[in-house]
């Protein structure tokens, strides 16, 4: 078959003839980490707007489960977003100091969920390079998302925190289908802030 295919393409280049082809491309996306590891996060971040926000954020695979917290509270606005579970963990080939946590939370008491995404990156020590984002699918709130773009703790200024990405230990087991699942399944519509 690849002789028939050959063929063809060499009777067109002989008559001048340009035929385009498909070719494929590496993709890059993001995926959940093999082997899996867990990232640790704590600190302080300034806003889109200026105001400063706190966080706390752990998470990873562990026992053949996504696993981890997300803790966040927007002093400015009032509200507090804790996690009620974690539905995804993922990296970016082209970022590997970077995970992803997804999941599901409460903002201060309400009953209803709403989704969230947290971008972590560890760029070494002392940690004021490290970069923390979240995104917040609100589908209760008159503006539906809520983003802190990705930003260097308390803006790179002496402190703010800390980011761990922590290597693989025999905890750290991916659960079965974990490597076939699409980013959308573990984050909705939620892009890396």
């Amino acid at each position: 078959m690849a002789h028939k295919f050959l063929s063809i393409l060499a009777l067109a280049a002989s008559l001048g003839l340009a035929i385009p082809l498909a070719l494929p491309i590496a993709a890059e996306a993001h995926m959940v980490p093999a082997p899996c590891d867990f990232v640790t996060a704590g600190g302080f971040v300034f806003k889109d707007d200026g105001d400063m926000a706190n966080f706390g954020a752990h998470g990873g695979c562990k026992n053949g489960k996504f696993w981890g917290n997300v803790n966040y509270v927007d002093h400015t606005n009032q509200f507090h977003l804790n996690a009620t579970r974690i539905t995804g963990y993922l990296w970016d080939p082209a970022d590997p100091n970077g995970r992803d946590i997804c999941g599901f939370a409460r903002i201060n008491d309400q009953k209803q969920e709403v989704m969230f995404r947290v971008h972590l990156v560890d760029n070494g020590e002392p940690g004021t390079h490290d970069l923390f984002g979240i995104r917040i699918d609100n589908w209760y709130a008159p503006e539906r998302f809520y983003t802190v773009t990705s930003r260097e703790l308390a803006d790179g200024n002496g402190g703010g925190g800390n980011v761990q990405l922590h290597k693989s230990n025999p905890s750290t087991t991916a659960g079965t289908g974990f490597f076939q699942l699409e980013e959308w399944q573990m984050c909705g519509d939620l892009t890396t802030p």
